[in-house]
């Protein structure tokens, strides 16, 4: 029977669509990034220098789960934040009929930020029973569905602190000379900016809280509609609002400075005071909130000044004196910060600083013919049961190639292996960083490396 050319000609058509639809799929989602194999050294930089300084600072790293129930987040962000509201991606199964959950209508989230996480797990783990304060640290990735932008992913890594357990302004001046000694080590302060403000305390909410609502009163039909809605749930998040029309009237609203009570106006004072005498430069900044609920005092953020936009802020955190109670604890001072590991280093790269390469290996294996190779992985096991790091360059390239290949590698010591190495049961040990080269027996080689590569 014979198949009409219309029909021929709409399954062609459907095959081109499938086909560009299996081209559309076959990417990366939209802000999302992969990381390639030359970007990796810039990570490895970054992560070193976030662990030594942790490490010497006393603080231990956390690590709480990818995703939690939403409730961690809606208690302690706040329900009128952007992250509840627009930015929390809902985890669930892959049928459409049923949400992934162990407890009927809860609902679990992909974490879009680590410290409520780790307030529940303090909480849930008995952590005040730990001689305090309790100084934790993580790094990891985070997921925020955002407006993808220079700077800015829907899977983002973090790495921060938290310091739970003390109300000394001391806890809030050394967790910020912590993150300012993490960025000189980096290399990237030259163009950094530090603002900083106090947001009180519980008592002086009621005060501040009625302030605002007078003054915004008056302009609410000039200000959009996020900010419609901040008003009735909490007219403290309107001095996050980025729109350029909400902006001109909150540089004129009240400044949240002025509601403190005497206690959070000493607790401050001692902050600035505290930086001025470790002479680290800050700007007083009146109108910085942050955008979560639970801070409380001090909030601080670190930014790029080349960037008035302020798209790229680098660091930022504060005091949240009232969380650990919210979950149930006992009532807990605590303070903290996080840092973006991708802006980190687009400012690296900006800078041109100079990264090392990674060393990935001490000693590399190079052969000739297969009798050498199948010696060289015999060999390659020894060096590990000694505790060498060692690797070998598995394949048939030409030794000039595998030359390069370990240079790559940062090796600090090539053993060649050929025919005649096989037979004498020798290898050439060859200095990377010199090129000087002689022949050592197998049976002398270990004693030799010990040696040199104490």
């Amino acid at each position: 029977m014979a198949i009409p050319r219309s029909a021929v000609l709409s399954n062609l058509d459907l095959s081109d669509k499938i086909k560009s639809m299996s081209k559309e799929k076959l990417q990366a989602p939209r802000g999302t990034k992969d990381i390639l194999p030359d970007e990796e050294k810039y990570w490895f930089y970054v992560f070193d220098i976030v662990r030594e300084k942790m490490g010497s600072f006393g603080a231990k790293r956390i690590e709480p789960p990818i995703f939690e129930f939403s409730e961690i987040y809606d208690r302690s962000l706040g329900k009128s934040s952007d992250i509840v509201n627009k930015e929390m991606f809902e985890v669930k199964r892959k049928s459409d009929q049923d949400i992934f959950q162990e407890i009927d209508n809860t609902t679990m989230v992909l974490r879009p930020e680590y410290t409520a996480g780790i307030a529940r797990a303090f909480v849930q783990n008995g952590m005040e029973t730990l001689p305090q304060p309790v100084k934790l640290w993580y790094w990891g990735p985070a997921f925020r569905y955002e407006r993808p932008q220079a700077g800015r992913f829907r899977i983002h890594n973090q790495w921060g602190l938290e310091i739970i357990g003390d109300e000394d302004p001391m806890t809030d001046i050394a967790g910020i000379l912590l993150a300012w000694q993490i960025f000189q080590k980096i290399k990237i302060t030259s163009d950094l900016t530090l603002d900083i403000n106090s947001l009180g305390c519980p008592k002086c909410r009621p005060k501040m809280r009625r302030k605002l609502s007078e003054y915004f009163q008056d302009f609410l039909n000039n200000l959009c509609s996020d900010c419609n809605r901040r008003f009735i749930e909490n007219p403290l998040r309107i001095y996050d609002c980025k729109e350029t029309k909400c902006q001109k009237i909150i540089a004129q609203a009240p400044q949240v400075i002025d509601f403190l009570c005497p206690e959070c106006q000493n607790h401050f004072k001692q902050v600035l005071e505290g930086l001025e005498k470790l002479e680290i430069a800050y700007n007083f900044n009146p109108r910085l909130v942050r955008g979560l609920d639970y801070y409380t005092k001090t909030v601080f953020e670190i930014y790029d000044k080349k960037d008035p936009s302020r798209q790229r802020t680098l660091l930022g955190g504060g005091r949240y004196d009232e969380l650990i109670k919210l979950y149930g604890g006992p009532q807990t001072p605590a303070f903290g910060w996080a840092a973006g590991v991708e802006r980190t280093i687009e400012i690296i790269k900006e800078k041109e600083i100079d990264i090392p390469e990674l060393r990935m290996t001490d000693i590399c294996l190079l052969q000739i013919g297969d009798k050498a190779r199948r010696v060289s992985l015999a060999l390659l096991s020894q060096l590990d049961a000694q505790g060498f790091r060692a690797t070998a360059i598995i394949g048939k390239q030409s030794l000039k190639s595998q030359m390069r290949s370990a240079s790559k590698m940062g090796a600090k010591i090539s053993l060649i292996l050929g025919q005649r190495e096989v037979l004498d049961k020798s290898v050439i040990y060859k200095d990377m960083d010199t090129g000087t080269q002689e022949t050592i027996l197998q049976t002398k080689l270990m004693d030799v490396l010990k040696k040199r590569l104490k």
